[in-house]
C-alpha cells in the first residue's frame, strides 16, 4: 500500500537517488501534493482516501516517489528499506511501495531481504539501517 497520510519524521539517512528523470519526494512536497488532492476532493466531492490514492498513484506514474517511511517501521526487524521503483522490474502493485529488510536489527553486512525484495546498501532508492 502506497503511504498517503502526511508524514511525520525523516528518515535517519536520506535515500539514495534514483536514476534521472525519477526523483523520490521529500516529506514536504509529498504532504504538499496529498493535501492538494485533499482540498480538491473536498470541493468536487470526492472521499478523501480516493483522492489520495489518485495523487499517490499520478505521481508515481510521474516518476515521483513517496518519502521513506519511518514511523511504520517493525520494531523487531532492520530499519534498512529499499523503494519498489523499476517500473519494469517489479509488479505493478507493488510501485512505489517501500520495504523494510526482514532481517533481525543489527544484522551483520550491507545485504538485505525481506522475502519479496532483496538488496544492498548503496544502491538507488535504499535506506540504509538506522545505527541505534
Amino acid at each position: 500500500m502506497h503511504r498517503t497520510e502526511p508524514a511525520t519524521a525523516e528518515p535517519a539517512a536520506p535515500p539514495v537517488p534514483l536514476p534521472a528523470p525519477l526523483r523520490i519526494l521529500d516529506t514536504e512536497e509529498y504532504d504538499r501534493a496529498i493535501t492538494a488532492a485533499r482540498k480538491a476532493g473536498r470541493r468536487d466531492g470526492v472521499g478523501l482516501s480516493v483522492a489520495e490514492e489518485i495523487a499517490a498513484a499520478a505521481l508515481i506514474s510521474a516518476g515521483l516517489f513517496p518519502p521513506a517511511h519511518v514511523e511504520e517501521l517493525d520494531a523487531e526487524c532492520c530499519t534498512a528499506q529499499c523503494l519498489a521503483w523499476d517500473a519494469e522490474g517489479v509488479d505493478p502493485r507493488s510501485l512505489g511501495e517501500w520495504h523494510q529488510c526482514g532481517d533481525e536489527p543489527g544484522h551483520e553486512g550491507t545485504d538485505h531481504d525481506n522475502g519479496e525484495f532483496a538488496w544492498s546498501d548503496g544502491q538507488p532508492g535504499t535506506v540504509p539501517a538506522r545505527q541505534e
